[in-house]
């Protein structure tokens, strides 16, 4: 999966200004077009264009965002989350970074290598829930605790976010280290899952 250029991410209509680790574009609409940088990734939320393409066409995504292609197929799991997403976005579209796919970019091959899911602005308890998926081709490389904890710090830059909150199946140890390494704490179980918050740093 890939990434590229701002011009033709944004697409028509769209005008953009920089700081060191954002990219803010203003759309036509109201809404908040952003990327996230880390050290070796960007993230960037799919616009609801995008979450209709990605699910018929993800080779037509990785062009539209300007990169690389990959071969990948999204499984039916994902593309149920697409379509979710994109009803989501569809009901609240000037909040659609809160709840969109946010594409993961790994900026040196220019590939699309896994999404984060954001679902929803923080609640009345100032909790956010996300998912979060790697490409198996770029697991073990630490991308995915890069991936969450550069959401994180946005997140967090919402005043009412006081916990990132994710679930993980209770075989999946990979995640489980993920989200340790993240300084996450398991606060809840089930019979198949362990839900996970991340608290919000201190000052």
């Amino acid at each position: 999966m890939t990434a590229g250029r701002d011009r033709d991410y944004a697409g028509d209509g769209l005008e953009f200004f920089s700081t060191n680790e954002v990219t803010y574009g203003a759309i036509g609409t109201g809404g908040i077009l952003l990327k996230l940088v880390s050290k070796r990734l960007e993230l960037r939320p799919l616009t609801l264009a995008e979450l209709s393409l990605a699910g018929v066409n993800f080779a037509g995504l990785e062009q539209r965002l300007g990169l690389k292609p990959s071969g990948t197929v999204l499984d039916d799991e994902m593309q149920y989350a697409m379509q979710v997403r994109h009803s989501k976005v569809l009901q609240d579209p000037l909040n659609y970074p809160w709840l969109t796919n946010w594409a993961i970019i790994q900026q040196e091959e220019q590939r699309l290598i896994g999404f984060i899911i954001l679902k929803g602005r923080p609640n009345a308890q100032g909790e956010v829930i996300l998912g979060y998926v790697i490409d198996e081709s770029h697991r073990k490389r630490g991308y995915a605790t890069e991936a969450v904890r550069r959401i994180s710090e946005w997140i967090f830059s919402d005043p009412q976010a006081l916990w990132t909150i994710a679930d993980t199946e209770k075989d999946n140890t990979a995640s489980h280290k993920v989200l340790e390494h993240l300084g996450a704490q398991k606060y809840r179980e089930t019979e198949d899952l362990i839900w996970w918050r991340i608290a919000r740093p201190k000052l």
